[in-house]
Protein backbone atom coordinates (compact mmCIF):
# COMPACT_ATOMS: atom_id res chain seq x y z
CA UNK A 1 0.00 0.00 0.00
CA UNK A 2 1.38 3.29 -1.32
CA UNK A 3 2.08 5.89 2.36
CA UNK A 4 -0.28 9.06 1.61
CA UNK A 5 0.89 12.16 0.80
CA UNK A 6 -1.70 15.58 1.33
CA UNK A 7 -0.07 18.49 -1.23
CA UNK A 8 -0.74 21.69 0.09
CA UNK A 9 -0.75 24.56 -1.67
CA UNK A 10 -2.72 26.84 -4.56
CA UNK A 11 -3.73 26.19 -7.90
CA UNK A 12 -4.03 28.79 -10.62
CA UNK A 13 -5.55 31.27 -11.75
CA UNK A 14 -3.82 33.48 -10.85
CA UNK A 15 -0.41 32.18 -12.15
CA UNK A 16 2.07 32.62 -9.89
CA UNK A 17 5.17 30.34 -9.21
CA UNK A 18 3.62 28.69 -6.39
CA UNK A 19 0.69 27.73 -8.06
CA UNK A 20 2.73 26.34 -11.05
CA UNK A 21 4.54 24.48 -8.59
CA UNK A 22 1.32 22.79 -6.75
CA UNK A 23 -0.32 21.68 -10.30
CA UNK A 24 3.24 20.13 -11.20
CA UNK A 25 3.11 18.06 -8.32
CA UNK A 26 0.00 16.81 -8.24
CA UNK A 27 0.47 16.24 -12.48
CA UNK A 28 4.24 13.93 -11.48
CA UNK A 29 3.93 10.84 -12.56
CA UNK A 30 6.86 9.45 -10.15
CA UNK A 31 4.75 11.36 -7.31
CA UNK A 32 1.70 9.29 -8.14
CA UNK A 33 3.76 6.16 -8.70
CA UNK A 34 5.26 6.24 -5.11
CA UNK A 35 2.23 8.23 -2.80
CA UNK A 36 -1.31 8.20 -3.04
CA UNK A 37 -1.85 11.64 -3.09
CA UNK A 38 -4.35 13.92 -1.82
CA UNK A 39 -5.19 17.79 -2.46
CA UNK A 40 -5.60 19.99 0.11
CA UNK A 41 -6.40 23.41 -2.04
CA UNK A 42 -5.47 26.73 -0.61
CA UNK A 43 -6.36 28.97 -3.69
CA UNK A 44 -7.27 32.45 -3.53
CA UNK A 45 -8.34 32.82 -7.03
CA UNK A 46 -8.09 36.89 -6.90
CA UNK A 47 -5.43 38.98 -8.16
CA UNK A 48 -2.35 37.56 -7.37
CA UNK A 49 -1.71 40.73 -5.29
CA UNK A 50 -3.79 39.45 -2.72
CA UNK A 51 -1.75 36.46 -1.69
CA UNK A 52 -0.68 36.38 1.64
CA UNK A 53 -2.47 39.66 2.86
CA UNK A 54 -4.56 40.19 5.94
CA UNK A 55 -7.62 40.46 4.51
CA UNK A 56 -11.41 38.92 5.73
CA UNK A 57 -11.65 36.34 2.66
CA UNK A 58 -8.24 35.05 3.16
CA UNK A 59 -9.03 34.21 6.73
CA UNK A 60 -11.85 32.74 5.88
CA UNK A 61 -10.36 30.59 3.29
CA UNK A 62 -7.51 29.69 5.85
CA UNK A 63 -9.99 28.37 8.74
CA UNK A 64 -11.46 26.59 5.72
CA UNK A 65 -8.69 24.87 4.68
CA UNK A 66 -7.82 23.86 8.42
CA UNK A 67 -11.34 22.03 8.71
CA UNK A 68 -10.08 20.26 5.45
CA UNK A 69 -7.07 19.22 6.56
CA UNK A 70 -8.19 17.97 9.91
CA UNK A 71 -10.23 15.48 7.94
CA UNK A 72 -7.82 14.46 5.62
CA UNK A 73 -5.35 13.86 8.52
CA UNK A 74 -7.71 10.98 9.73
CA UNK A 75 -7.08 7.30 8.99
CA UNK A 76 -3.54 6.10 8.06
CA UNK A 77 -0.39 8.52 8.80
CA UNK A 78 1.75 10.24 6.23
CA UNK A 79 3.60 13.13 4.51
CA UNK A 80 1.93 16.83 4.70
CA UNK A 81 4.01 18.49 1.93
CA UNK A 82 3.47 22.52 2.10
CA UNK A 83 5.01 25.14 0.54
CA UNK A 84 6.27 27.91 3.43
CA UNK A 85 5.31 31.34 3.38
CA UNK A 86 7.30 33.84 4.12
CA UNK A 87 4.94 36.62 5.31
CA UNK A 88 3.36 36.80 8.70
CA UNK A 89 -0.16 36.43 7.53
CA UNK A 90 -0.04 33.22 5.42
CA UNK A 91 3.46 31.59 7.76
CA UNK A 92 0.58 31.78 10.35
CA UNK A 93 -1.63 30.13 8.84
CA UNK A 94 0.83 27.21 7.62
CA UNK A 95 1.89 26.92 11.09
CA UNK A 96 -1.49 26.02 12.10
CA UNK A 97 -1.83 23.45 8.81
CA UNK A 98 1.64 22.35 10.16
CA UNK A 99 0.63 21.81 14.09
CA UNK A 100 -2.52 19.57 13.34
CA UNK A 101 -0.56 17.55 11.21
CA UNK A 102 2.11 16.93 14.36
CA UNK A 103 -0.74 16.64 16.43
CA UNK A 104 -2.20 14.33 14.13
CA UNK A 105 0.99 12.31 14.18
CA UNK A 106 1.58 12.92 10.60
CA UNK A 107 5.20 13.78 9.15
CA UNK A 108 5.22 17.65 7.37
CA UNK A 109 8.12 18.36 4.62
CA UNK A 110 8.25 21.98 3.72
CA UNK A 111 9.44 23.58 0.55
CA UNK A 112 10.92 27.22 0.82
CA UNK A 113 10.59 28.45 -2.65
CA UNK A 114 11.94 31.80 -2.35
CA UNK A 115 15.07 33.78 -0.41
CA UNK A 116 12.83 36.27 1.42
CA UNK A 117 12.90 34.61 4.90
CA UNK A 118 15.88 36.18 6.71
CA UNK A 119 14.22 39.58 6.13
CA UNK A 120 10.69 38.45 7.23
CA UNK A 121 12.56 36.94 10.42
CA UNK A 122 14.02 40.11 10.88
CA UNK A 123 10.96 42.62 10.51
CA UNK A 124 8.94 40.37 12.56
CA UNK A 125 8.05 41.05 16.24
CA UNK A 126 9.72 39.08 18.84
CA UNK A 127 6.55 36.90 19.33
CA UNK A 128 6.45 36.06 15.95
CA UNK A 129 10.34 35.47 15.74
CA UNK A 130 9.77 33.40 18.86
CA UNK A 131 6.40 31.12 16.99
CA UNK A 132 8.80 30.96 13.59
CA UNK A 133 11.32 29.35 15.40
CA UNK A 134 9.29 26.96 17.10
CA UNK A 135 7.63 26.05 14.09
CA UNK A 136 10.01 24.88 11.92
CA UNK A 137 11.61 23.06 15.05
CA UNK A 138 8.45 20.93 14.50
CA UNK A 139 9.25 20.11 11.06
CA UNK A 140 10.53 16.30 9.97
CA UNK A 141 12.57 18.04 6.52
CA UNK A 142 12.82 21.55 4.64
CA UNK A 143 13.46 22.20 1.12
CA UNK A 144 15.42 25.01 -0.29
CA UNK A 145 15.68 25.81 -3.90
CA UNK A 146 19.33 25.32 -4.44
CA UNK A 147 22.74 24.99 -2.26
CA UNK A 148 23.29 28.76 -2.70
CA UNK A 149 19.93 29.15 -1.00
CA UNK A 150 21.36 27.40 2.47
CA UNK A 151 22.16 30.16 4.15
CA UNK A 152 18.17 31.36 4.04
CA UNK A 153 17.72 28.91 6.90
CA UNK A 154 21.13 28.50 8.82
CA UNK A 155 21.05 28.73 12.32
CA UNK A 156 16.83 27.32 12.07
CA UNK A 157 17.08 24.16 10.81
CA UNK A 158 19.72 21.43 11.27
CA UNK A 159 21.40 20.53 8.55
CA UNK A 160 20.49 16.97 8.65
CA UNK A 161 17.16 18.02 8.32
CA UNK A 162 17.32 20.78 5.13
CA UNK A 163 17.25 19.44 1.78
CA UNK A 164 18.04 21.12 -1.62
CA UNK A 165 15.00 20.31 -4.18
CA UNK A 166 15.20 22.66 -6.95
CA UNK A 167 12.35 23.40 -9.64
CA UNK A 168 12.08 21.79 -12.85
CA UNK A 169 9.68 21.61 -15.88
CA UNK A 170 8.84 19.37 -18.09
CA UNK A 171 10.41 19.05 -21.58
CA UNK A 172 8.64 21.22 -23.75
CA UNK A 173 6.86 20.07 -27.37
CA UNK A 174 8.36 20.94 -30.42
CA UNK A 175 5.53 23.55 -31.87
CA UNK A 176 7.33 23.89 -35.22
CA UNK A 177 7.52 27.55 -34.57
CA UNK A 178 10.24 29.77 -36.36
CA UNK A 179 12.81 31.48 -34.20
CA UNK A 180 12.72 35.33 -34.41
CA UNK A 181 16.17 36.09 -33.61
CA UNK A 182 15.34 39.80 -32.73
CA UNK A 183 12.41 39.03 -30.45
CA UNK A 184 12.99 39.53 -26.82
CA UNK A 185 10.60 38.01 -24.42
CA UNK A 186 9.89 39.10 -20.44
CA UNK A 187 8.02 36.24 -19.23
CA UNK A 188 6.22 37.18 -15.59
CA UNK A 189 3.74 38.60 -13.87
CA UNK A 190 4.40 42.56 -14.77
CA UNK A 191 5.60 43.36 -11.25
CA UNK A 192 8.11 45.98 -9.58
CA UNK A 193 9.57 43.23 -7.95
CA UNK A 194 9.97 40.96 -11.01
CA UNK A 195 12.08 44.14 -12.59
CA UNK A 196 9.75 44.94 -15.11
CA UNK A 197 10.15 48.76 -15.33
CA UNK A 198 13.95 47.83 -15.23
CA UNK A 199 13.29 45.70 -18.19
CA UNK A 200 11.12 48.32 -20.01
CA UNK A 201 13.86 51.17 -19.89
CA UNK A 202 16.48 48.47 -20.98
CA UNK A 203 13.84 47.97 -23.69
CA UNK A 204 13.64 51.47 -24.62
CA UNK A 205 17.76 51.64 -24.74
CA UNK A 206 17.68 48.49 -27.05
CA UNK A 207 15.25 50.02 -29.52
CA UNK A 208 17.08 53.34 -29.46
CA UNK A 209 20.41 51.47 -30.99
CA UNK A 210 18.56 48.25 -32.60
CA UNK A 211 15.11 49.47 -33.99
CA UNK A 212 14.43 46.53 -35.77
CA UNK A 213 14.42 44.67 -32.28
CA UNK A 214 10.83 43.32 -30.94
CA UNK A 215 10.24 42.81 -27.23
CA UNK A 216 7.32 41.07 -25.98
CA UNK A 217 6.04 41.01 -21.94
CA UNK A 218 3.67 38.29 -21.35
CA UNK A 219 1.97 38.44 -17.20
CA UNK A 220 -0.69 40.02 -15.36
CA UNK A 221 0.00 43.72 -14.55
CA UNK A 222 0.78 44.12 -10.65
CA UNK A 223 -1.36 47.24 -10.69
CA UNK A 224 -3.33 50.09 -12.92
CA UNK A 225 -1.30 52.75 -11.82
CA UNK A 226 1.97 50.70 -13.34
CA UNK A 227 0.60 49.90 -16.27
CA UNK A 228 -0.57 53.20 -17.13
CA UNK A 229 3.21 54.22 -16.59
CA UNK A 230 4.66 51.85 -18.94
CA UNK A 231 2.27 52.21 -21.89
CA UNK A 232 2.72 55.90 -22.01
CA UNK A 233 6.52 55.39 -21.89
CA UNK A 234 6.30 53.21 -24.96
CA UNK A 235 3.69 54.80 -26.79
CA UNK A 236 6.29 56.15 -29.44
CA UNK A 237 7.84 53.35 -30.53
CA UNK A 238 5.06 51.72 -32.69
CA UNK A 239 4.51 47.96 -31.34
CA UNK A 240 7.90 47.43 -30.96
CA UNK A 241 7.09 46.87 -27.01
CA UNK A 242 3.87 44.54 -26.92
CA UNK A 243 2.05 44.09 -23.74
CA UNK A 244 0.41 40.72 -23.85
CA UNK A 245 -1.80 38.93 -20.84
CA UNK A 246 -0.50 36.05 -19.34
CA UNK A 247 -0.45 32.63 -21.18
CA UNK A 248 -0.45 28.65 -20.38
CA UNK A 249 0.29 25.75 -22.42
CA UNK A 250 1.01 25.91 -25.96
CA UNK A 251 0.46 28.85 -26.73
CA UNK A 252 3.70 29.99 -24.33
CA UNK A 253 5.42 26.39 -25.56
CA UNK A 254 5.12 28.89 -29.12
CA UNK A 255 5.58 32.09 -27.45
CA UNK A 256 9.18 30.84 -26.10
CA UNK A 257 10.01 29.21 -28.99
CA UNK A 258 9.99 31.79 -31.03
CA UNK A 259 12.22 34.01 -29.11
CA UNK A 260 15.86 34.58 -29.09
CA UNK A 261 16.40 36.11 -25.25
CA UNK A 262 14.83 36.27 -22.23
CA UNK A 263 14.87 39.39 -20.30
CA UNK A 264 14.21 38.48 -16.49
CA UNK A 265 15.85 40.82 -14.17
CA UNK A 266 14.33 40.89 -10.51
CA UNK A 267 15.26 43.29 -8.50
CA UNK A 268 14.27 41.76 -5.27
CA UNK A 269 14.98 38.30 -3.59
CA UNK A 270 13.89 35.26 -5.53
CA UNK A 271 14.05 31.38 -5.47
CA UNK A 272 14.30 29.50 -8.19
CA UNK A 273 12.45 31.15 -11.06
CA UNK A 274 11.08 28.65 -13.60
CA UNK A 275 10.62 30.63 -16.41
CA UNK A 276 14.31 30.25 -16.74
CA UNK A 277 14.51 26.57 -16.77
CA UNK A 278 11.45 26.66 -19.53
CA UNK A 279 13.41 29.68 -21.65
CA UNK A 280 16.85 27.45 -20.97
CA UNK A 281 14.69 24.08 -22.60
CA UNK A 282 13.60 26.23 -25.66
CA UNK A 283 16.95 27.62 -26.09
CA UNK A 284 16.81 31.04 -25.15
CA UNK A 285 19.98 33.15 -24.47
CA UNK A 286 19.00 34.54 -20.78
CA UNK A 287 20.34 38.11 -19.51
CA UNK A 288 19.09 38.02 -16.31
CA UNK A 289 20.33 39.42 -12.17
CA UNK A 290 21.96 37.44 -9.47
CA UNK A 291 18.86 36.84 -6.85
CA UNK A 292 18.35 33.52 -4.94
CA UNK A 293 19.77 30.14 -6.83
CA UNK A 294 19.81 32.18 -10.62
CA UNK A 295 23.78 32.05 -10.96
CA UNK A 296 23.70 28.38 -10.14
CA UNK A 297 20.81 27.75 -12.38
CA UNK A 298 22.24 28.97 -15.44
CA UNK A 299 26.15 28.01 -15.27
CA UNK A 300 28.99 29.70 -15.75
CA UNK A 301 29.12 29.31 -19.82
CA UNK A 302 26.23 32.30 -19.31
CA UNK A 303 27.30 34.12 -16.09
CA UNK A 304 28.36 37.56 -18.30
CA UNK A 305 24.86 37.68 -18.52
CA UNK A 306 23.86 37.49 -15.11
CA UNK A 307 23.72 40.83 -13.66
CA UNK A 308 24.14 42.34 -10.05
CA UNK A 309 22.10 44.54 -9.96
CA UNK A 310 19.33 45.14 -12.71
CA UNK A 311 20.81 48.86 -14.47
CA UNK A 312 18.71 49.29 -17.54
CA UNK A 313 22.18 50.47 -19.26
CA UNK A 314 23.88 47.43 -18.72
CA UNK A 315 20.85 45.46 -19.43
CA UNK A 316 20.25 46.90 -22.44
CA UNK A 317 24.09 45.93 -23.12
CA UNK A 318 23.74 42.30 -22.81
CA UNK A 319 20.82 42.01 -24.97
CA UNK A 320 21.79 44.37 -28.00
CA UNK A 321 25.22 42.23 -27.51
CA UNK A 322 23.35 38.93 -28.21
CA UNK A 323 21.12 39.76 -30.69
CA UNK A 324 24.34 40.87 -32.64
Amino acid sequence: MKPRLIVVGPLPPPIHGVAVSTSLVLGSAAVKESFAVEHLDTSDHRRSRNVGRWDLENIRLGLRALAVLNRLLGGRRGVVYLPLSQNSAAFLRDSLFILLARIRGWKVAAHLRGSDFPTFLASSNPALRAWIRWTLERMNSVAVMGDSLRWVLGGLVPDERLAVVPNGTPEPFDRGVVRDPERVLFLSNLRLRKGVVEAVEAALLVLARRPSARFIFAGAWEGSELERDLRSRTAAVNGSIDFRLPIEGQAKDELLQSAAVLLFPPVEPEGHPRVLLEAMAAGLAIVTTDRGAIRETVGEDAAEFVLDEPEPDALAKCVLRLLA
